[in-house]
């Protein structure tokens, strides 16, 4: 299986690298603006190419031969959900995971919401054709550890520990369950780690 990686110099991209590349067969495309930043990852099934996600075109270019996409991204969130789907529906790729931000329905059992670059692009990607799954993470943590529970915007179910913080190793591996195990599709879930 070959997939796009967005956000591969970001907080979580290196983790999520690293937990899909333990997939054997898995080949990764790495798309980054400043590649010396994920050169390390280079090998025979990790490939590096340059490139802005604002750029259609070359965005176009490394989706060829491509399965699914990882976007874990920061930055212009609208213009860069806009610019992905559109050309991910011109080349036939169907399969995203997008990271989004905990709270965009409202569901986060706090008083304020996340930027609005997160609830628009998550209302991008669901408008789309796709097969999405949108992760809804509490804040990161550096932990190593994997315990998590699960939210579904459906029902628009509360954070149950809305103050809490969750390993960036955990979001990796539920973002690996989603490449390789199709596990949510067309589906929104928030993760937070369980009140104890």
């Amino acid at each position: 299986m070959k997939i796009l990686i967005l956000g591969a110099t970001g907080s979580l991209g290196s983790y999520v690298i690293e937990e899909l590349l333990k997939e054997e067969g898995a080949q990764l495309r790495l798309y980054a603006r400043n590649p010396a930043k994920v050169e390390k990852f280079k090998n025979e099934r990790a490939q590096i190419v340059r490139g802005d996600v604002l750029d259609e075109g070359a965005l176009k270019d490394a989706l060829d031969g491509v399965d699914a996409v990882y976007a874990g991204l920061a930055g212009e969130l609208e213009a860069m959900a806009q610019t992905l789907v559109a050309a991910m529906d011109a080349k036939g790729v169907k399969r995203l995971v997008w990271i989004s931000s905990y709270g965009i329905y409202g569901e986060a059992g706090r008083g304020s919401m996340p930027p609005s670059g997160y609830v628009i692009s998550a209302a991008v990607v669901e408008g789309s054709g796709l097969d999405y799954m949108i992760i809804r993470p509490q804040w990161f943590s550096g932990a190593d550890e994997i315990d998590y529970e699960t939210t579904s915007w459906n029902k628009k179910e509360r954070f149950k520990n809305p103050d809490a913080k969750i390993s960036r190793r955990l979001i990796a591996n539920l973002v690996a369950r989603c490449v390789f195990e199709n596990f949510g599709i067309r589906d929104s879930i928030g993760i937070n780690k369980p009140a104890r």
